[in-house]
This record gives C-alpha cells, sequence and structure tokens, in this order.
C-alpha cells in the first residue's frame, strides 16, 4: 500500500511547484532582462513558458502515477459525466452578471470609457469568429495550466491542508506564477502595474479568491478537472477578452466585483456543514 501511494509524495508536489515556476519564470523573465520583448522570439518564448504547469504536470502524471490513476485523471480531464453541465452554465451566468455590473458602474456611474468588445463586433460580423474566440481563450488559460493546478496540485493539497489551505497556498503559487507577466508590455498585469502598484499587487488576492470559486466547483463536480478549466475559461472570457480593448480601471473594477462575489461563496463555504461533508467525502476518495 505504501509503494501505491508514492505518487502522492510531497516531494513530487514540490517538484511539480519548483519545476513550473522556474520554467514559466526563466523564458518569461530572459526576454525583459535581454530587451527582446515584443520580438518573435521573445513572445514565442514568453508564451512556451506559459505552457508549464500542464507540462510538467502531464509528465509527473505518466511517470509517477499508477495506470488505473492515470485513467481516472484523464477521465476527470475530459469526461462530461463527471462535470454535468448544471455548474459550467452558473459560471456562465455568474461571470455574464458580475461583469454587466461592473460595466454600469464603470461607464454608467463613474463615466470611464466603454471597452471597444472588438471580439463582440467580430463575433457579430461574423458568428464564425466564435469557434476562434473560443478557441484562443481554452488555449490562454485553461489548456496550458489546468492540467497542473487543478488536475495534478490540488488533490494533493486538498489531502495535506483541506479546503481553504489547498485554495489559497494553490491560489498565491497561480498568482506569484505570474510575476513575467507584469514586465511584459501587451499584458494585462503590465497594464496594471503601470497604472497602480495597489491594483498590480490586488492582482494576487484577486486569484487566491478566484482559486477558491474554482476549488469550490471542483468539489461540487466531483473533482471534475474539465469543470475547474471551464470556470477559468469563463472567468478569462466574459471578464476580460470579450471586452477587449478596455481600460485599466473597467479592468480593476470587474475584478474587485469578482471578489466580492468570492467573498461570499468563502462565507457559505465557512458556514457550510453541507459542503464541509461535500469536502470530505472528495477527500476520502482521493485516499482511495
Amino acid at each position: 500500500m505504501k509503494n501505491s501511494r508514492k505518487y502522492m509524495s510531497d516531494k513530487y508536489l514540490l517538484l511539480f511547484f519548483v519545476l513550473t515556476l522556474l520554467w514559466t519564470w526563466i523564458c518569461g523573465f530572459i526576454p525583459v532582462i535581454l530587451d527582446f520583448t515584443g520580438t518573435p522570439a521573445g513572445t514565442f518564448l514568453f508564451y512556451f513558458g506559459g505552457g508549464a504547469p500542464s507540462v510538467v504536470a502531464l509528465f509527473l502524471v505518466f511517470f509517477t502515477y499508477p495506470k488505473e490513476k492515470i485513467k481516472d485523471y484523464f477521465r476527470r480531464c475530459f469526461s462530461f459525466k463527471y462535470m454535468g453541465w448544471k455548474w459550467p452554465l452558473i459560471s456562465i451566468c455568474v461571470f455574464s452578471a458580475i461583469t454587466v455590473i461592473s460595466l454600469f458602474i464603470g461607464v454608467g456611474l463613474l463615466k470611464y470609457d466603454m471597452p471597444t468588445m472588438d471580439f463582440m463586433h467580430a463575433i457579430i460580423d461574423n458568428p464564425i469568429m466564435l469557434l476562434l474566440v473560443l478557441l484562443i481563450s481554452l488555449i490562454s488559460g485553461p489548456l496550458n495550466e489546468e492540467f497542473g493546478w487543478r488536475g495534478y496540485a490540488l488533490d494533493k493539497l486538498l489531502l495535506r491542508f483541506g479546503f481553504f489551505g489547498a485554495s489559497t497556498i494553490l491560489g498565491f503559487i497561480w498568482g506569484i506564477w505570474h510575476l513575467p507577466w507584469y514586465f511584459t508590455p501587451g499584458q494585462a498585469q503590465y497594464n496594471l502595474l503601470q497604472d497602480s502598484v495597489f491594483h498590480a499587487i490586488m492582482f494576487i488576492p484577486s486569484v487566491m479568491m478566484l482559486s477558491s470559486f474554482v476549488t469550490f466547483v471542483y468539489i461540487k463536480t466531483k473533482r471534475s478537472i474539465m469543470a475547474g478549466a471551464l470556470v477559468h475559461m469563463f472567468s478569462n472570457l466574459i471578464g476580460s477578452q470579450l471586452l477587449s480593448s478596455y481600460t485599466t480601471e473597467i479592468s480593476m473594477i470587474i475584478r474587485y466585483a469578482n471578489m466580492v462575489f468570492f467573498a461570499i461563496i468563502i462565507l457559505y463555504i465557512f458556514f457550510s456543514k453541507k459542503f464541509e461533508n461535500e469536502v470530505e467525502e472528495q477527500i476520502a476518495t482521493i485516499k482511495e
């Protein structure tokens, strides 16, 4: 039994985080240090680093997981049976409502510039563009990250630290993983840093709170990695990509509105005995 559980060892989890951060930071900071950001080589290297979470995780899954756990991993990555439709639809509604409310506050009340919504106009003019937008949204986050964050790391953290500890630790690492984005022109985090150090710093706790919501959906869908990936995707798509281009002020209103919603979910989680039981059930499943 002990040997069969070696794949859950702390050393593999630590190895995942170390390799992921080093790979992304080295690839992300080299163009900054050598001053070739924005060039084809710099852009390639930056995005090559962005795939580290999923690539490192898949490597560790194939080389450390027993066969039955590999099958379970990929079932949870791609099976609609685990995910269902309820929570993806709820996520779409939640992020849509947050974005509409944020635009009302930012544009209607505070008189900030309305986002140009270039992707939205392109889709209206040519509906087939929706497939391209969805593909871009899928690649820029879920595909290159979620095989790792939720797929590989979350179960191991849940087992050791429970819901709040796992969500907080993973969210913090997920947040600081974006450090090269702060120094790469054209990235949202770069714009935040140019506008306000406070807003730039607040990106980290906002990602930590988003992590709690993704973990919440992950538990509700019986540890569906696909469901967690779709929450990540819809957060980016609805709150960012479909609005592009937009001002930093609008970006931060949406981010703070998200944080208010996540805080409400966290309060529910804290006081909900039912959800506590659901977490315990899923942790027991991880131990099997």
